[in-house]
């Protein structure tokens, strides 16, 4: 089997970094309160549930799925742009897990946090590309064609102008992008969630996965509601519990399953994906004004994690200064202490 593929890290990638920084500052909309995210500002519920680790293969058994054990866990599903559940878009499933022993990478902290989209792959190859991207973005914001095309939505022109200006240039990016933001689910459960980029799983490169186990879902009436997924969600769960496979696929060729190009997928013929655990919802209210504000107000950084799942790759390194600084400016201008919750306070919430 190959070795472990070795991060490339370009040596201007600091710079792209700072970069992408000031773009994500630059971008966020601080015209409301409470300020939003600048990535996946609506969120359909604060779900509760518990990861259950198994009894593994040794090749497996690495930090978190070292033993087996259980992770209480609280779960953001959102969208990742549109306030409105009706319009295509792409979604998230961020998952929290709480009293999990060991030093991490961000923070001392006894949590552990997973970012997913419900799509395979990312739309930039590394920071360089990162950068272009929100270059254009921040040009439409500024350039006043967008305003000339008053007969269009805002976003609309927006993107038209970032289309014109960047992404005609990139089509493997563009057809990227149109996948990702097409997507209309009709519930946050009906979703394959992906990390889209890679992780280690002890000495191997993985990404991750949770696959909803959708035999368990209850139908739901069709919704001409702007919250559609929110109520998709607390319908789904009101008397019913309901599980997803936590999976992972290791890199087994460097070639073909590059660590610095999350927009290449990474074969499942030549690399299956393994389950490791399972995330059970057992049935809940998760859409309470109190839980709403909990989740509201948490944040999630792919590198609040063990070592042992160090993210890989030039997208994670802009990561973790990018989810640093917006969440920082964020809970300034909120007005809220920027902590790592206790399960005790969680808990407290949905016992209620």
């Amino acid at each position: 089997m190959p070795e472990l593929a070795l991060e490339t890290i370009p040596p201007n990638e600091p710079a792209l970094i700072a970069r992408l920084v000031e773009q994500n500052l630059a971008l966020l909309d601080t015209s409301s309160r409470p300020v939003r995210r600048g990535q996946h500002p609506k969120h359909h519920g604060c779900v509760h549930g518990e990861l259950v680790v198994g009894e593994l293969e040794p090749r497996l058994r690495h930090g978190l799925f070292a033993t087996p054990g259980r992770y209480a866990a609280v779960i953001r599903f959102s969208n990742g742009a549109s306030l409105d559940d009706r319009k295509g878009d792409a979604h998230g499933m961020a998952l929290k897990l709480f009293n999990v022993p060991g030093q991490k990478l961000l923070e001392p902290c006894d949590t552990h946090d997973f970012i997913l989209i419900d799509h395979p792959v990312f739309f930039a190859r590394d920071c360089a590309g990162y950068v272009e991207l929100f270059d254009a973005l921040l040009n439409a914001k500024q350039s006043i064609l967008p305003k000339l095309a008053f007969f269009l939505p805002r976003m609309l022109a927006e993107m038209g102008h970032v289309y014109l200006s960047h992404l005609h240039k990139h089509p493997q990016e563009m057809a990227i992008m149109r996948a990702m933001i097409g997507k209309q689910p009709a519930s946050p459960m009906a979703s394959t969630y992906w990390s889209t980029t890679p992780y280690l799983l002890g000495p191997h490169a993985v990404r991750w996965s949770l696959v909803p186990r959708t035999a368990m879902l209850k139908p739901v009436a069709p919704s001409d509601s702007p919250d559609k997924l929110r109520l998709a969600l607390a319908q789904q769960l009101a008397g019913s519990d309901f599980e997803f496979d936590f999976m992972a696929q290791q890199q087994t060729n460097a070639e073909s399953m590059p660590i610095e190009d999350p927009r290449t997928e990474w074969d499942d013929k030549e690399s299956p994906w393994v389950k490791l655990a399972t995330l059970r919802l057992p049935a809940q209210k998760p859409d309470t004004p109190e839980l709403m504000e909990f989740c509201e107000n948490l944040s999630f950084n792919v590198w609040r994690c063990l070592p042992q799942h160090r993210p890989l790759g030039g997208v994670n390194r802009a990561r973790r200064a990018i989810y640093e600084s917006i969440t920082r400016r964020r809970h300034e201008l909120n007005g809220t202490a920027m902590r790592e919750p206790r399960l005790e306070e969680f808990q407290r919430l949905w016992q209620a």
